[in-house]
């Protein structure tokens, strides 16, 4: 039998369970360090100071700042309709018209009868010329002289009443034919050609409204009533209207109107604006959003609105200072401006701010930083699609 020498085999798998565990080591280290989490990439931007507006927010109603309804003033058959239900007309367009024929026919008969009286007048008077050298030598007596007087006087009366039934005649006549009192909008006909109006009572026919400009009134909260006088006695006002779809009317107004005195019963003044209303996009009776320009602030700092958070009540950024690492930070914001949020108390300008992915990173984290520019080259970068190979690359 062989001898084994138990010594040699004993230090030989004493130094391979060495290198087996130094290998071991050397592996696990290795593999943590090329798992160990990439630094994060954050867009950031930079908090500026600009001179912002200050507005006040209310609901308005539009109203038109002139409305008329088209009535039948005289009595006769509609004989034409010369617009189109809703067209927009100019100020003496031809709107309706009622058989003018009975009218033509009074008023021709009204001057006749004028002629007539104003023969009987001529008359009159020649007789009162005559015997006025008569009664003066006594050829005639007093009470006779005084009987062609009264004659003469009695044609001038009749004279007088045949000059105003002729007026009103060519008032009837002219009252048969409406004409658009200004610009603006008519609504439907509400009586077809053909019917009898006017017969008793005005006809109402239909309504015209001006659409421009129009007005807006609104009513301001007891809270806002003094620095909306202070400012209304530095300036005239000026306001922007915000449509129910949130799209801006492309043109401001200006306030026209304050009221005298407090509603008590609500706490409110009202106010009315005058606007523009050009492409007429906006209708009278519609709300709107009110937004009243109290002043400018200057050196006020802003940030995008995304790039505040809210937690329990409160607000906040994420401020990356020079070294890359994320500071969190109360801030107290304002009211929104464009894209952009006020920020009261809290943050100076120039300082960066994160602008997405908040819920990702905490205080303390290194980060690498990129503009919203460089973000939105890179999502073009990535969306673009790879050129294809040539057949030399293929090769």
């Amino acid at each position: 039998m062989k001898k084994i020498n138990i010594s040699s085999c004993s230090f030989a798998l004493f130094f391979l369970v060495i290198a087996i565990l130094a290998f071991a080591l050397t592996g696990c280290g290795k593999s943590d360090k090329d798992k160990a989490a990439p630094e994060m990439t954050v867009t950031i931007a930079q908090a500026k100071s600009e001179t912002v507006p200050l507005y006040l927010d209310y609901v308005g109603t539009l109203q038109s700042i002139e409305s008329v309804d088209i009535n039948a003033r005289v009595e006769g058959f509609l004989v034409e309709r010369a617009f189109k239900d809703g067209a927009d007309v100019k100020k003496g367009d031809l709107l309706f018209v009622i058989d003018p024929r009975p009218f033509e026919a009074a008023l021709v008969a009204a001057e006749a009868q004028l002629a007539e009286d104003l023969a009987a007048l001529s008359y009159a008077r020649e007789q009162v010329r005559r015997y006025k050298s008569l009664v003066e030598k006594d050829y005639i007596t007093r009470d006779a002289y005084d009987e062609y007087l009264t004659q003469a006087k009695e044609a001038q009366a009749l004279v007088d009443a045949d000059r105003a039934n002729v007026v009103q005649a060519q008032l009837d006549l002219s009252y048969c034919t409406m004409y658009a009192p200004f610009d603006g909008r008519i609504g439907r006909r509400l009586v077809d050609v053909g019917n009898l109006v006017g017969s008793g009572e005005a006809t109402l026919l239909a309504t015209l409204v001006q659409l421009d400009p129009i007005y807006v009134y609104f009513s301001v909260a007891e809270r806002d009533i003094p620095e909306v006088l202070k400012q209304q006695n530095i300036k005239p006002l000026t306001f922007s209207i915000i449509l129910p779809d949130e799209s801006k009317h492309p043109q401001d107004g200006t306030i026209d109107f304050v009221d005298n005195q407090v509603d008590i019963t609500t706490g409110t003044i009202t106010l009315r604006g005058i606007v523009s209303n050009t492409s007429k996009t906006i209708l009278p009776g519609q709300f709107v959003k009110v937004q009243l320009l109290l002043e400018e602030q200057p050196n006020t700092i802003v940030v995008p609105s995304q790039a505040i958070g809210e937690q329990q009540g409160d607000t906040f950024v994420y401020v990356v200072g020079t070294d890359n690492k994320v500071e969190f930070r109360d801030v107290t914001a304002g009211a929104s401006y464009k894209e952009l949020r006020v920020i009261e108390k809290g943050l100076s300008a120039g300082e960066k701010v994160v602008v997405n992915g908040l819920q990702k990173i905490k205080p303390g984290m290194t980060v690498k930083t990129e503009t919203q520019a460089e973000a939105d080259a890179k999502k073009k970068a990535a969306a673009s699609p790879s050129p294809k190979p040539t057949g030399k690359d293929s090769k």
